[in-house]
């Protein structure tokens, strides 16, 4: 209740104006709060966000220096050139488009038009 509520009755004695006090400090720390834990919410899931990204990026690293060991024969076996192993491993595909068009117009052609 407000003060201009009550200038038209009697005033508010001590009791009624510590209470209308008590109310509204409750009420102010109950916002402060609850906006502090607004706060520390969304600092704890972006700290856990960046957690993800630091552990994720490890991960590529670690596979990046993996594939960097291995000898060139074995990288060509998995369709992966040495200047492409970055490119693969952050991407998830190999950086060529494939195979050239002329050789898959040749495979892709039926058995009975190739022969003839």
């Amino acid at each position: 209740m407000s003060e201009t509520a009550h200038s038209n009755s009697t005033p508010l004695s001590s009791f009624e104006l510590e209470r209308q006090a008590a109310i509204e400090r409750n009420l102010f720390i109950q916002g402060c709060v609850r906006a502090a834990v607004k706060w520390l919410r969304m600092r704890v899931l972006r700290s856990a966000r960046f957690a993800r990204r630091v552990a994720a990026e490890r991960q590529r690293r670690s596979a990046i220096r993996q594939l960097r060991r291995l000898d060139d024969r074995t990288l060509k076996d998995m369709g992966i050139h040495r200047g492409e192993i970055q490119f693969v491993v952050r991407n998830g595909g190999p950086a060529r488009a494939g195979r050239n068009r002329r050789q898959d117009r040749w495979t892709s052609a039926p058995a009975r038009a190739r022969a003839a």
